[in-house]
């Protein structure tokens, strides 16, 4: 039986050999070709071989969207390890708990980060030993500041591990991949609060790139859009690897801003883009939008919350079919997917599964599919699935069921067979895209002086789809303002995170059972807005 090498370097290094001139990246300005984009790559695997990084050796990356987060990932995949993106908004002691849950051998950051990583040396479980700290000081859209503290190689300085003294050491061979290899070690949050590494595989990198393929009209030679963040799996494995390993151009973007989206979609001619639904409501909001040309994005996905049929309508003027999916980190990240011939057929809904990928509605009292019509559980099963959470069987084993993977999210099947969401199973806010779990915001909140009680919940938000509500007692009639909860919560949190809002109360609901009551706090919440 014949083994297919998985590993994206290989792809990524044939446009290098026969197409090397044609563009892959656009950043800050300056566009790279894929010779140029290869070398740059080749120098950074070069310099972590020289490092003593081996296969199944964990990398991570602490910044936001740039050139040196894809050299880092694609070098990391070169010589055989896992790359490991953390989210940018994490407060020092998240960073510190992700460290201690994975053990990565390097830690690139970005100037803009530093201080978060230099705060960890405020906690006695970092051993700044353990790991070695690189700091980005080769992009000038984050200089580093004139005084650096603690444990820090400047990345010039780790490149320079690539130099002999006749040149640039030979490059080592792109370490083969194997479909259970594991590519990506992604963190998202339990619903308990703790944060679960959802192990992806090259082989659930590549099937998702063979179900988008399949459907979506993305072409080689494409030009693609990157602002949703890159730590999450729908910014980079949506559309962003594959276009590099598949020739086209990716137009990069540090962070998302509406009116530079709108402009870049204009100017550079983005063909696909993977975007959720805040952002394309901040967009629609802004005065370009009526003028602006935007009608080359033929693949724009949109994931990450429903989309409201005002959005689908308001961007159908402009000549751009919302193309709605559904996934999660664990599906890498899709696994259903709605034709664009179908968008304002069944709009609201999240499509039909993926070619390779299987969905049930399944009654979560009963295990069992759920009548046709009736609401359930959605359950997915394929390659693109991962196999479980790093060192967490108890997370794994809960999350599984004889192999389908049970998401959470509630949804039904319509008489066509399409698929819609209707809620959550669990209690997780998305903001903005974000996934906030309340028990994790909560455990932080019970730290403020004084409180009694806390509960949060989300609530409609016309901006962020939900916003975080925070509902607290405290000791002796003490009234907080939200500023104080906020600046204080910070330190635990990251601000996506954080309440938007404020309601105190005597007495927190709770049911007989001592547990939050979720729906009369709801109803608590929405009298008092």
């Amino acid at each position: 039986m014949t083994t297919v090498d998985r590993n994206p370097v290989l792809g990524f290094s044939r446009q290098a050999r026969y197409f090397p001139k044609n563009p892959v990246l656009v950043y800050e300005g300056q566009e790279l070709d894929y010779g140029q984009f290869h070398g740059q790559v080749r120098r950074m695997a070069t310099a972590l071989e020289d490092f003593g990084i081996e296969r199944g050796d964990r990398v991570a990356y602490l910044g936001l969207n740039s050139a040196t987060f894809l050299t880092t990932m694609l070098a990391a995949w070169w010589v055989g390890a896992v790359f490991e993106p953390f989210n940018f908004r994490l407060a020092p002691r998240e960073v510190e708990g992700l460290l201690a849950q994975s053990n990565p051998s390097i830690l690139v950051t970005e100037p803009c980060h530093q201080d978060v990583v230099e705060a960890l040396a405020e906690f006695d479980e970092f051993d700044e030993d353990a790991i070695e700290l690189v700091l980005v000081d080769n992009d000038p859209a984050v200089p580093v500041k004139a005084e650096i503290q603690g444990h820090w190689t400047l990345l010039s300085d780790f490149l320079a591990r690539a130099d002999g003294a006749d040149g640039e050491k030979p490059a080592p061979a792109v370490v083969p991949a194997a479909e259970d290899d594991l590519a990506i070690l992604m963190f998202t949050s339990g619903t308990t609060g703790k944060p679960k590494g959802v192990q992806l595989t090259y082989g659930n990198v590549w099937w998702n790139s063979v179900n988008v393929d399949s459907l979506v009209d993305t072409r080689r030679g494409d030009t693609n859009l990157a602002v949703a963040p890159l730590f999450h799996i729908g910014g980079l494995n949506a559309l962003t690897i594959r276009s590099i390993v598949r020739g086209g151009r990716t137009v990069l973007r540090r962070t998302f801003d509406p009116r530079q989206t709108l402009r870049d979609i204009q100017d550079f001619r983005v063909n696909q883009a993977f975007l959720v639904p805040a952002m394309l409501s901040a967009m629609q909001q802004t005065d370009e939008f009526s003028e602006v040309e935007i009608s080359s994005l033929r693949a724009l996905i949109c994931a990450g919350a429903p989309v409201p049929p005002v959005l689908l309508k308001q961007y159908e003027v402009k000549g751009v079919p919302v193309q709605q999916a559904w996934g999660l980190t664990e599906t890498a990240p899709f696994a259903t997917y709605l034709p664009t011939e179908l968008t304002y057929q069944k709009p609201g809904s999240c499509g039909l599964p993926m070619p390779y990928t299987d969905v049930r509605i399944v009654d979560p009292a009963t295990g069992q599919d759920a009548p046709a019509g009736a609401t359930g559980e959605m359950w997915v099963r394929g390659p693109n699935v991962t196999g479980g959470y790093w060192n967490n069987p108890e997370a794994t084993d809960a999350a599984f069921s004889e192999g389908w993977f049970r998401s959470g999210d509630i949804g039904y099947e319509d008489e066509d067979g399409f698929l819609f969401i209707v809620d959550r199973l669990k209690d997780m806010i998305i903001t903005g895209g974000e996934n906030v779990y309340p028990a994790e915001v909560e455990r932080a909140l019970m730290e403020f002086p004084g409180v009694v009680d806390v509960a949060v919940v989300g609530v409609q938000d016309e901006k962020w789809g939900e916003s975080v509500v925070a509902v607290m007692s405290c000791q002796g009639g003490k009234v907080p303002t939200i500023e104080e909860v906020r600046d204080f919560s910070a330190r635990y949190l990251a601000r996506y995170k954080l309440p938007k809002h404020l309601v105190l109360t005597g007495t927190v609901p709770r049911n007989g059972a001592g547990k939050l009551d979720k729906p009369a706090i709801r109803a608590l919440v929405n009298k008092e807005r």
